[in-house]
């Protein structure tokens, strides 16, 4: 029986053995903002950043200390734009970049605590994990610690300088145990234009013909379905992570035989649910769950304390990013 990992968060190092290691939310404008600048939508705007800014564990723990993180990380940026290499609150460095998650991980020593609390009870030795959208590798080096040498954990970017980042975090902890792939995770094999915003971590396949206005590159990047990816490999995942701007149904899509293996077999699901996302790809945030709902899944929101709760959508007036976690077999 696989030996389950315990990530403590409040300070101290992963446990167990790492494979070589030498030594972990962003947010979206809210929808009734569109650039234009009519106070009514100002406001919404600045009440949703005060209602984030409060939940924030950091601010709540202290106020002081957490608004001076916040000016020496806005200088940090204007002296350079070098990446900075922070520590987490799971005990391990880290080199980030100028995004919102890692804002978050510089803030708080992880971007989203509920997700790596989840990981941390759920995962175990020998677990395979594939990570859609793994950004700059926070959760794919956290869950690579979790599963150990035995496991595997299979990483998609397809934005250049985060894979850049994603590839050099791996290198330098030495996790022989990650597989790191420079595409984007859709519902088809092939090619896909790819909007690259000003705020990386916003980044995302791109829907219609034209960019957004935040939109800073539009290129092609290789798109891969997950049944035809681990067709071609030895082990089928025990979970799948997909934070991928709206685009969490076409992975889910893409994985339609993965969706159908026995209860036993098929994948657990931790999907970020955002109706601004999925807003700006043409997408309806509610036939994510249908679609999990069809496969035979049964959908949870994640607590801020990682725990399951039963499922509920956002909803007004700021529609806030949540996590939803679906299984075909009990979690408890």
């Amino acid at each position: 029986m696989a030996r389950r990992q315990t990530v403590r968060l409040q300070g101290n190092p992963v446990a167990g053995k790492h494979c070589g290691l030498r030594r972990s939310r962003k947010t979206h404008p809210g929808p009734y903002y569109d650039g234009v600048g009519r106070p009514d939508r100002l406001v919404s705007l600045l009440a949703g950043k005060i209602a984030r800014l409060r939940a924030r564990e950091d601010f709540r723990a202290g106020p002081t200390r957490a608004l001076f993180r916040r000016m020496l990380w806005r200088l940090h940026w204007v002296l350079t734009r070098r990446p900075w290499r922070v520590m987490t609150a799971a005990g391990f460095p880290l080199w980030i970049a100028k995004t919102g998650s890692g804002a978050l991980v510089y803030y708080q020593g992880i971007s989203e605590p509920e997700t790596a609390s989840f990981l941390s009870r759920y995962l175990r030795q020998g677990m395979v994990v594939a990570d859609a959208g793994a950004h700059f590798g926070e959760f794919t080096v956290l869950a690579a610690l979790l599963v150990g040498c035995g496991g595997e954990v299979h990483a998609f970017e397809p934005h250049e300088e985060l894979y850049g980042l994603l590839e050099r975090n791996v290198a330098a902890l030495g996790l022989s145990q990650v597989r790191l792939n420079r595409c984007a995770l859709s519902d088809a094999d092939g090619e896909a234009v790819f909007w690259e915003r000003a705020e990386p971590a916003s980044s995302s396949l791109a829907w219609g013909s034209a960019g957004e206005g935040d939109v800073s590159r539009i290129r092609k990047v290789r798109t891969r379905t997950l049944d035809s990816y681990f067709a071609a490999a030895s082990r089928l995942p025990d979970l799948i992570k997909a934070d991928v701007e709206g685009a969490e149904r076409r992975v889910l899509l893409g994985a339609r035989g993965l969706c159908s293996l026995p209860a036993e077999r098929a994948p657990v699901w931790l999907l970020e649910y955002s109706v601004t996302a999925c807003a700006r790809l043409g997408e309806e945030a509610p036939a994510l769950t249908e679609q999990l709902e069809d496969f035979g899944y049964r959908c949870y929101r994640l607590d801020r304390d990682g725990s399951l709760m039963p499922w509920s959508p956002p909803g007004p007036p700021h529609f806030p990013t949540v996590n939803l976690v679906a299984a075909k077999r009990s979690l408890a």
